[in-house]
C-alpha cells in the first residue's frame, strides 16, 4: 500500500533505458530535495496516524524478510497483551528474528528451545572439557554443521546467569577491548573475520583467558571452515567440530521437539511409515544440520495436520532439484519467466501487484535483447491469469490486508512451495549472469515505488542477491537507494540489509558501512538511512546503537530528527531495550548541544504519542509510558532498571523525569499538553486509568514545582463541549489529595 511522502520527493517515471548499464556511476550527489518546516519534525511526533506508519514498515519488512524464508503466516499475526506497541498499529508486531541470533542478551526461551532439540557432536565433551580449562574456546567448523547451536548450548550449560552475542565488530586481537564481562556468563562471538583471524596470536588469547577467569566468565567464538589461522600458534585454543555421525538424531529430536510445543504426546518417527523412504533420503544427503532440523519440524507438522507430507518431500526429496531446474528452463517465452521472478521477489501480494511489475521486467528483458525499440512487439491478451499461475506451479487465493484506510480482502497470488522465491532468486542469480544486470536495474527502479510493500520486497530481494556479491550490490543498488536521501528508498536500504545483517561473517562488515555513512556532519542521504537502520537491525548492542544515534542527535534537520526518534521508538518497542534507552534519553535531555536536548525530547514526545499497551481488564489501550510508570509502581521488586551516567533510577522516575523535562521546555509545552489531553479523553473512556494517570500528574507536580499548570488545563479541557467532565474530576481530586498529604 503507498503511504504519505513529501510532494517534493515525488518523481515523474523513469524512461526506459535503451541498454542496462548497471556499472556506470551516477554523478555524485543526487539532487537535494527541499529540506521540511522546521515543524514537521515535532507535526509527525504528535501524529498518531504516523505510528500506523511504522508499524506498517515493520510488518511489511518483517514479511518480505519471512517471504523469502518460506515462513507463511507467522510474523506479526499475534496479539500479545502487556506488552508495549504502537498506537493504531492493528495487529501488535510479533516476533520477526528469523532464527538469527541479534547481538546482545540471548532470551532464556531461546536457549531453552536449543537445549531441549540439541543433538551433541562426537566431540561434545573435548569442546566442553577445553572450554572449562582455558575459558575461551575457538570452534572451527564448516557452515552448516551447527556451531551457532552447539556454543550457545555450551555457554547455556556452563554459565548459569546468561549468555550474550558480543558485537560483529569485537577486535579480538585487542584483550583490552572494552567489554563489559560479568561473573558466570557466557559469551558468544559468532563470527571470526579473516583478517583478524590471520593476526591472532597465542599472547591475545591468552590475555582474555586471564580476563575471563578473572570475571568468573566465558567465551565461544565461531570460526569458518575456509578462515585461515595459524593453527600452531593458537592450536591450543583451537578445536574442530567433529563430522556430524548421525543425522538421523538431529531430526528426531526436532521432530519430537515440535511435538513438545504442540502439546503432543511424544513419538517416534519410526511410528509412521509412510516418513521412512523420505527420512532415509534426506539423511543421506550431508545436508545443513539448519535444513535437517526444519525438515524434522516440517514432518512434525504433517502429524499435526498443518501440512502436508508431499510439500515436505518437495522441499526436501533429492529429486525435487531436478524438477525445479526442468519447470524453470521449460517455461515457454521471457513473459513467463519475467512473472516467475517478479512472483519470487512479491509472493503473496496482490496479482495486480506482480502482473505489473512482471511486465515492466518483460520489458526490460526484451530492451536488453532487441534494442531497437522499432522491433519490439508484445501481444497484451496472450497470456490468461489462470494458465499462467498454473505453469508457474501457483495458486490465487485471497487474504485480508491491512491498508491504510482499513482492512479489506484481496485476490493475491503465491507459489505453492513457500520456498520457491528464494530458490527462483538464486537460479538466476547462479545460472544467467547475462540476466543480473537487467534484474538489478529492475529492483533499482522498483525501490521507488509508491506501494510500500514493493519498496520492502525488492529490498530484501536485492539483499539476497547481495549474499553472493555484497560489494557490487552495495554500490549500484543498495547506496543509490540511500544517495536518494527519501523515505521510499530509505524502505528498499532497510530491506536490503536485513537478509545480510542476519549473516553473522557479514555483521562486521555492516557495521563499518553503517559507520561510514555516519561520518560527517552534512545530512545525507547515507547518513539518514543509516540512523534508521541503528532502529531494525541485530547488528550492535543496544548501548553501541544509542552511543552512534546521540552522536547523529546533534542536528536541527528535520528529515535526521525524524529518523532519529523512528529508529528510538523501534527500540523502545523491543521490550528488553527500553531500559537502556530510557535512560539515554535521560542524558540526551541535559546535554551541552541544545541540538541534542531538542532531538530528545522530540523523541519523548513521539513515545508519548506512539506507544501503547493493552492491559488485561482495561476497555482502552493505555498510554505506553504510563503504564510503564504504573507497572513499575505494581512490581513486588521495584528495582533500579535505568542507568544513568553513574546512578540508576526505577522506570517510574525515568518517565517522571523526561516527561517533566519536555513540560517545562517552552517549545514542547503545547505538545505535551495535548498528549496529556488525549491521555484523559482515553480516562474518560476508560476509569481504570484515572488513578494510574493522577499518580502521574501528581508527580510530574511535584518534579517541575508547577503547581498551576495541569490543573488549569485540566478544567479548561473539562469546560469544553463534551469534555471528559469526569474523568477530570477524578484527576483533580487526585491531585488536591497529593497535595494535601505532601
Amino acid at each position: 500500500m503507498s503511504d504519505d511522502q513529501p510532494a517534493d520527493e515525488e518523481k515523474a517515471p523513469a524512461a526506459e533505458p535503451a541498454e542496462v548499464k548497471p556499472e556506470e556511476a551516477e554523478p555524485d550527489g543526487a539532487p537535494e530535495q527541499p529540506e521540511e518546516d522546521a515543524d514537521t519534525a515535532k507535526a509527525t511526533a504528535t501524529d498518531p496516524s504516523k505510528a500506523r506508519h511504522l508499524h506498517q514498515n515493520t510488518r511489511a519488512l518483517e514479511n518480505a524478510v519471512a517471504a523469502l524464508l518460506g515462513e507463511r503466516g507467522s510474523v506479526g499475526n499475534v496479539f500479545v497483551a502487556n506488552t508495549i506497541g504502537l498506537v493504531e498499529a492493528g495487529s501488535p508486531r510479533g516476533p520477526g528474528g528469523h532464527g538469527s541470533v541479534p547481538t546482545g542478551p540471548i532470551a532464556p526461551e531461546a536457549l531453552s528451545s536449543i537445549t531441549a532439540t540439541f543433538v551433541s557432536p562426537d566431540n561434545y565433551r573435548d569442546l566442553k572439557e577445553r572450554l572449562r580449562d582455558n575459558r575461551i574456546l575457538l570452534l572451527r567448523a564448516p557452515s552448516g554443521w551447527g556451531r551457532t547451536a552447539t556454543a550457545l548450548h555450551l555457554l547455556a550449560q556452563e554459565c548459569a546467569r546468561g549468555v550474550e552475542k558480543l558485537s560483529p565488530d569485537l577486535d579480538l586481537r585487542s584483550p583490552s577491548t572494552p567489554v563489559e564481562l560479568t561473573a558466570d556468563h557466557g559469551y558468544l562471538l559468532e563470527s571470526l573475520e579473516i583478517g583478524q583471524a590471520a593476526a591472532l596470536s597465542t599472547f591475545a588469547l591468552e590475555q582474555w583467558k586471564r580476563r575471563l577467569a578473572d570475571t568468573g566468565a566465558r567465551m565461544v567464538v565461531l570460526v569458518a571452515a575456509h578462515t585461515p589461522v595459524r593453527d600452531r600458534e593458537i592450536g591450543g585454543f583451537l578445536v574442530d567440530g567433529a563430522a556430524r555421525l548421525d543425522d538421523r538424531a538431529l531430526v528426531h529430536s526436532h521432530f519430537q521437539g515440535g511435538l513438545r510445543r504442540a502439546g503432543k504426546p511424544e513419538q517416534d518417527l519410526a511410528d509412521f511409515p509412510e516418513f521412512a523412504e523420505l527420512v532415509e533420503e534426506v539423511v543421506g544427503r550431508s545436508l545443513r544440520a539448519h535444513d535437517l532440523a526444519e525438515f524434522g519440524r516440517g514432518l512434525c507438522l504433517v502429524v499435526l495436520g498443518e501440512r502436508e507430507l508431499e510439500d515436505v518431500r518437495q522441499r526436501y526429496a533429492a529429486h525435487a532439484e531436478s524438477g525445479f531446474r526442468e519447470w524453470f528452463d521449460g517455461l515457454s517465452d521471457n513473459d513467463h519467466r519475467a512473472f516467475a521472478i517478479a512472483l519470487a521477489v512479491f509472493d503473496g501480494l496482490p496479482l495486480a501487484t506482480v502482473a505489473e511489475n512482471a511486465t515492466k521486467l518483460a520489458k526490460a528483458i526484451q530492451a536488453a535483447e532487441v534494442p531497437d525499440s522499432r522491433d519490439r512487439t508484445r501481444k497484451v491478451f496472450a497470456v490468461r491469469t489462470l494458465s499462467l499461475a498454473e505453469q508457474m506451479a501457483a495458486e490465487i487465493t485471497t487474504v485480508v490486508e491491512d491498508g491504510d484506510l482499513g482492512s479489506l480482502a484481496v485476490d493475491v497470488v503465491r507459489y505453492r512451495d513457500p520456498h520457491r522465491p528464494r530458490r527462483v532468486l538464486q537460479h538466476i542469480w547462479l545460472e544467467y549472469p547475462e540476466a543480473h544486470a537487467v534484474v538489478r536495474a529492475w529492483l533499482r527502479e522498483l525501490g521507488s515505488s509508491p506501494d510500500r510493500d514493493v519498496r520492502f520486497r525488492v529490498g530484501v530481494a536485492a539483499g539476497l542477491l547481495s549474499l553472493s556479491e555484497f560489494e557490487h550490490t552495495r554500490r549500484y543498488v543498495i547506496e543509490r537507494w540511500a544517495d536518494r536521501n527519501a523515505a521510499w528508498e530509505r524502505h528498499a536500504v532497510l530491506g536490503a540489509l536485513r537478509l545480510p545483517a542476519m549473516q553473522p561473517e557479514m555483521q562486521p562488515l555492516l557495521a563499518r558501512m553503517i559507520d561510514q555513512w555516519l561520518q560527517g556532519v552534512k545530512v545525507t542521504g547515507r547518513r539518514v538511512a543509516a540512523v534508521a537502520a541503528l532502529g531494525v537491525l541485530p547488528i550492535m548492542t543496544t548501548a553501541e546503537s544509542l552511543k552512534r544515534l546521540r552522536k547523529a542527535a546533534d542536528t536541527d534537520t528535520p528529515r535526521m530528527v525524524i529518523a532519529i526518534a523512528d529508529a528510538i521508538t523501534n527500540l523502545v518497542v523491543e521490550h528488553d531495550k527500553l531500559d537502556a534507552v530510557l535512560g539515554e534519553l535521560i542524558k540526551w535531555s541535559v546535554s551541552t548541544k541544545p541540538a541534542v536536548r531538542a532531538t530528545a525530547l522530540i523523541c519523548v514526545v513521539q513515545l508519548s504519542v506512539y506507544l501503547q499497551v493493552s492491559e488485561d481488564g482495561s476497555t482502552e489501550p493505555w498510554p505506553g509510558l504510563l503504564w510503564v510508570a504504573e507497572d513499575d509502581t505494581r512490581t513486588a521488586d521495584r528495582a533500579d532498571r535505568v542507568v544513568v551516567g553513574t546512578r540508576r533510577v526505577t522506570r517510574r522516575e525515568a518517565v517522571v523525569t523526561l516527561v517533566a523535562r519536555a513540560l517545562e521546555a517552552q517549545f514542547y509545552l503545547h505538545e505535551m499538553l495535548d498528549v496529556f489531553r488525549r491521555w484523559v479523553k482515553t480516562a474518560q473512556r476508560d476509569t481504570t486509568q484515572r488513578a494510574p494517570l493522577g499518580r502521574l500528574f501528581a508527580d510530574l507536580v511535584r518534579t517541575t514545582g508547577d503547581a498551576a499548570t495541569i490543573p488549569f488545563h485540566l478544567e479548561d479541557w473539562a469546560r469544553a463541549r463534551n469534555g471528559p467532565r469526569d474523568a477530570v474530576a477524578d484527576l483533580l481530586a487526585a491531585l488536591d489529595e497529593k497535595e494535601n498529604r505532601a
